[in-house]
């Protein structure tokens, strides 16, 4: 069975242009990763600085050599400062599974 998991992040206004590039950028490179089976950023229609992350994993082992690349130490660096609020992380577990 894979991980699956939403993040959400309240993004400072001032800061929405460039992090969303860093969002981007860092989507275009997790998407060519092996265990990444889905990797999708989204803005919130309701909530303009609100960005969700939905993701697909093949398996824990993907997800740890993800956050091990150096484009996402780059992008974490590249959002320091940038959330009003801590990302709200959301492992999925299917009802009844």
């Amino acid at each position: 069975m894979t991980i699956q998991i939403v993040v959400t992040f309240d993004l400072v206004p001032e800061r929405l242009a460039p992090t969303l590039a860093a969002f981007q950028e860092l989507a275009r490179h997790t998407r060519r990763e092996v265990g990444a089976l889905r990797f999708d950023v989204f803005r919130s229609e309701a909530e303009e600085h609100t960005v969700v992350l939905v993701e697909d994993w093949a398996d824990q082992e993907a997800i740890d050599l993800h956050m091990k690349q150096e484009y996402t130490r780059a992008f974490l660096a590249a959002v320091d400062g940038a959330f009003r609020t801590p990302a709200r992380v959301h492992r999925l577990a299917e009802i009844g599974g």
